[in-house]
């Protein structure tokens, strides 16, 4: 079978990250069987951390449920290879930060909502990592926020005194704190030049360790991988799906979309819903000012940098390796370095080449720790090792589908994380799953378990009718480029007229 080449799929050849160094050779390539299997129950398309917890998370229902199932996972390429190894392993939740703006789209109880989901996400992957025995360098820590600019500071205060007031509750369950000093600030961090800061507990691990993990124990479920197998395309048929593949066709009566940035590929539906968006990371050794023993000494927090709409890094100090932290490697993961190729559209949106590194992102990794954190003595490249690219599914109004997709009965999606998953992912697929082994059971999705899905998932992240076939697109005014009819729309044409008038004579 010949695969049509516009098809989105990964491409060849992509730069390599810091996660694939310690590869699980035997998954990589994988095919449980010669033959992909012509029958089964459910297929999961997508083997990152998405499809890896919706296959595991399936088991579970079923299970309880005692019933069984034949799963199929089929992967474009090889074993988690996409955004899932390529990001920063970092369980950062959003705990105030955004709160007027969705409270002011969706209300102050779903805003609330949102944030709760957000913070339940460690826990979960706590317990998964505890539960299962899975070495992938989980690590429980503090988070800190830090603005540099005197705007951000303001909105992330204003964020903040919004929400303690409404929920004073949830904020001090969530252990929020804030830091109005800049010097207290600078001591407690080690970042230097920051304005205002909070801190609240957040964590990391190894990612691509954690898929493959629950890869192999659904393997041995019985899980049946094909990898190197793209589905090419999706239709409705006897068995209720069929699924073409260019090594042959895979009937089956539900089908689970954990394909993010390449969503579109089988359901073109959500061409204008989720869109590949390219980012960069790169990880970093230890200078020796930082280093134990040092003064400074070892980072203690992860990070979150914001210096400006849709310019936020992010830093992970990571602990070690293995299950007793401080032992072995203990790079920085450290992404973003949007400011050096946002006001190029070509260069991050709708773009999937994570086969280059974008322009600039090298120099500016390597002068980031000397900027950044105070006391830094590290070499001349700013002690980078790897730099790569990755791509990320963002939705179009910038939050995630989850749930059956609307005139496709037995289809479900989980997708359109828009660079924020590790907080949404475990609660998503645990929601997701609900849906997926009801229906393998009774064909259809009973009021009860559709009571059950929406009673555990944000409303707004509901896979909807209304969201599908919605105009808007987000993507680039959250990125801070250009802005979207929708946006000039709610602010008002003449307010957005006076503002561009004002701009134009400000050049």
């Amino acid at each position: 079978m010949t695969m049509d080449s516009s098809l989105l799929l990964p491409v060849p050849n992509r730069l390599e990250p810091f996660w694939l160094q310690e590869r699980d050779v035997q998954l990589k390539s994988a095919r449980t069987t010669v033959d992909i299997p012509s029958t089964c129950d459910v297929v999961i398309i997508g083997s990152g951390l998405t499809g890896a917890m919706a296959a595991w998370n399936v088991y579970q229902e079923l299970e309880d449920c005692q019933k069984r199932a034949n799963v199929v996972m089929l992967e474009a390429d090889e074993v988690c290879g996409s955004a899932t190894a390529r990001n920063g392993g970092h369980c950062k939740p959003l705990t105030f930060i955004g709160y007027r703006a969705e409270a002011s789209k969706h209300g102050a109880e779903i805003a609330n909502q949102l944030l709760r989901f957000e913070a339940g996400a460690l826990e979960m992957y706590a317990k998964l990592v505890e539960e299962e025995d899975i070495d992938c360098d989980m690590h429980v820590t503090r988070a800190f926020d830090i603005c540099f600019t005197a705007e951000g500071s303001d909105s992330a205060k204003k964020d903040w005194d919004a929400r303690m007031a409404a929920y004073p509750d949830c904020m001090r369950d969530s252990d929020v704190r804030r830091v109005d000093d800049k010097q207290t600030l600078e001591s407690l961090t080690g970042v230097q030049g920051g304005l205002w800061g909070a801190s609240y507990p957040a964590g990391h691990l190894w990612p691509y360790k954690l898929a493959a993990s629950l890869i192999r124990k659904c393997i041995a479920k019985g899980m049946n991988l094909q990898t190197y197998t793209p589905a090419t395309h999706l239709f409705a048929s006897p068995a209720g799906w069929t699924i073409e593949t260019p090594r042959g066709n895979i009937n089956t009566k539900s089908v689970v979309i954990a394909t993010n940035a390449y969503t579109s590929s089988i359901l073109p539906e959500f061409k204008t819903k989720i869109l590949p968006v390219r980012g960069s990371a790169c990880s970093i050794t230890p200078a020796p000012s930082h280093s134990a023993g040092a003064v400074p000494g070892p980072l203690r927090y992860t990070y979150g940098l914001r210096f400006g709409t849709g310019e936020v890094d992010y830093m992970i100090p990571r602990q070690g390796r293995g299950r007793i932290p401080g032992r072995g490697d203990q790079s920085y993961i450290l992404g973003g370095a949007k400011g050096c190729f946002l006001s190029n559209l070509d260069e991050w949106y709708n773009n999937k080449r994570d086969n280059e590194e974008m322009p600039g992102v090298r120099e500016y990794f390597e002068g980031y720790m000397a900027k950044y954190f105070a006391k830094w003595d590290g070499n001349e490249n700013g002690n980078v090792d790897r730099v790569w690219s990755g791509v990320l599914g963002y939705s179009a109004d910038l939050l995630p589908y989850v749930g059956e997709v609307p005139d496709r009965p037995g289809v479900f999606i989980c997708a359109g994380f828009t660079g924020h998953g590790m907080p949404r992912i475990p609660g998503c697929t645990a929601a997701v799953s609900k849906l997926v082994s009801a229906f393998v059971i009774d064909s259809a999705i009973t009021p009860s378990v559709q009571s059950q899905f929406e009673a555990s998932l944000p409303k707004p992240y509901w896979m909807t009718k209304d969201r599908l076939v919605s105009k808007q697109n987000l993507i680039k005014s959250a990125m801070g480029q250009l802005v979207d009819e929708e946006v000039i729309n709610a602010r008002g044409k003449e307010e957005h007229l006076n503002t561009v008038c004002k701009d134009l004579r400000d050049l």
